[in-house]
């Protein structure tokens, strides 16, 4: 547990989330800081005309929003002293008998609210980050992790290369890790991915062999996998990256496309479906924001809206596209960009995530002092994700990770801070950024 002020600040941001949480069902407008006995009068009215469960709900609520309007003012008197000795002044022990009745009630129940996950629900959206099964032993990681997400992506552990790497032979064990994880904190799944690109799939599936050959390896795999986790994950991102603007047919160059054709993609859905008629099925991809600054990006993001198009056209059982959002703070899309390209995706029928979302703020690349470079990454995910929740289709975002002490971009780059959290998992400007953005501010 925190200091007494910092637990008071903590509930009294609870008490603001648990309020605009509830404002949709209660058909009202109030603050938390202080609603009018007017306004109060006729919510309580229409509560008591309900049923019990009704007023046992808004009765919880209520009582912790008027707990946190009272120490939210303490709090904010609190935040004005600099001497660690006067901490606990006059006005925090005033409030004490308040505070202290409620501070437990506010941590464990209110105050599991404040948090991401929470914030996401009340837009109806996912709030995810992508997972490894060697970091969840971690304590401080696995209990972050619950606390703040609902929709966990396997980052490595479903690949090919990774649970299939011999003909024979299946690892299952690190991926059934996240699976259970996901379930015991009431999560959901989007297990990543089932076929990539060469150098992520095991040398023997693409040693020479007969176009039905391949196709029956296609359908083994496929159909163990996805069978093995029927009914336990959300979603699949079927196929990843398929798209290569520097080939004459736009399709990247690789085992799939060798063997059986630009029909893979398709194939691979189809089999998928099979596997779990239940399941979302998704393609994923990046940097397909039509930035008319980029033609390069306008040209990516023009070819993968006609994969996507053509595989609806043909009745592919394809139910979304992921946008993988990796993103250097010195060079990125703006929001409108991105919200174009999430509607007229969604335009196809297609539900739209935001897939593996980064940014990168090194100082190698962006001017300025640390503060004013975690500013910019503050003000990136806040606004990229607030153009997203507006549009209709929109499900998801993703993190690709969520602290800085785990994240693939140091191995890949060198040192950076892309993620919400900083090392030592606190939040980060981002974190805010991203909590302001979900809650529509």
């Amino acid at each position: 547990m925190g200091s007494l002020r910092e637990r008071l600040i903590e509930c009294a941001f609870c008490a603001r989330l648990e309020v605009k949480r509830r404002r949709r069902g209660l058909h009202r407008r109030f603050k938390t800081a202080g609603f009018t006995s007017h306004r109060l009068g006729k919510i309580l009215r229409s509560v008591l005309e309900g049923g019990s469960m009704e007023r046992r709900r808004f009765l919880k609520y209520a009582g912790a929003a008027l707990a946190g309007a009272t120490i939210g003012v303490v709090a904010g008197r609190q935040a004005e002293v600099t001497s660690p000795s006067q901490i606990i002044t006059e006005t925090a022990t005033q409030s004490r008998t308040v505070t202290e009745t409620t501070i437990e009630e506010c941590t464990e129940s209110t105050c599991c609210s404040a948090t991401l996950r929470a914030a996401a629900e009340t837009r109806g959206i996912l709030v995810g980050a992508a997972t490894s099964s060697s970091f969840i032993g971690e304590a401080r990681y696995r209990n972050t992790l619950a606390r703040e997400f609902d929709f966990l992506t396997t980052e490595n552990e479903m690949k090919w290369r990774r649970i299939h790497p011999a003909p024979d032979q299946w690892d299952f064990e690190p991926a059934d890790t996240i699976v259970k994880f996901a379930s015991e904190h009431q999560m959901k799944v989007k297990c990543h991915n089932i076929l990539w690109k060469d150098e992520r799939t095991p040398d023997w599936v693409k040693a020479e062999r007969s176009r039905e050959e391949f196709l029956r390896i296609l359908e083994e795999h496929v159909q163990t996998l996805v069978g093995r986790y029927k009914g336990k994950v959300y979603a699949w991102d079927v196929v990843n990256e398929a798209v290569d603007t520097n080939e004459v047919n736009g399709l990247r160059r690789n085992v799939f496309l060798e063997k059986l054709g630009e029909g893979y993609i398709a194939e691979a859905f189809r089999l998928a479906h099979e596997a779990d008629p239940d399941a979302l099925l998704l393609y994923n991809d990046y940097e397909l924001e039509s930035a008319d600054s980029s033609p390069y990006r306008k040209a990516r993001s023009d070819r993968i809206y006609k994969l996507a198009k053509k595989l609806v056209d043909d009745g592919a059982p394809i139910h979304g596209v992921g946008l993988q959002m990796h993103l250097d703070a010195w060079n990125c899309p703006g929001p409108v960009d991105v919200a174009v390209d999430v509607r007229r995706l969604a335009r196809l029928g297609l539900k739209v995530n935001i897939s593996e979302m980064d940014v990168r703020i090194t100082e190698k690349e962006l001017a300025g002092t640390l503060t004013e470079r975690l500013e910019r990454q503050r003000r990136i995910y806040h606004d990229i994700i607030a153009a997203c929740v507006k549009e209709q289709g929109f499900m998801a975002v993703t993190f690709w990770g969520f602290t800085d002490a785990h994240s693939w971009i140091d191995e890949e780059f060198g040192a950076d801070d892309p993620l919400l959290f900083d090392e030592n998992y606190q939040p980060k400007p981002a974190y805010w950024g991203v909590m302001d953005a979900l809650l529509g501010e």
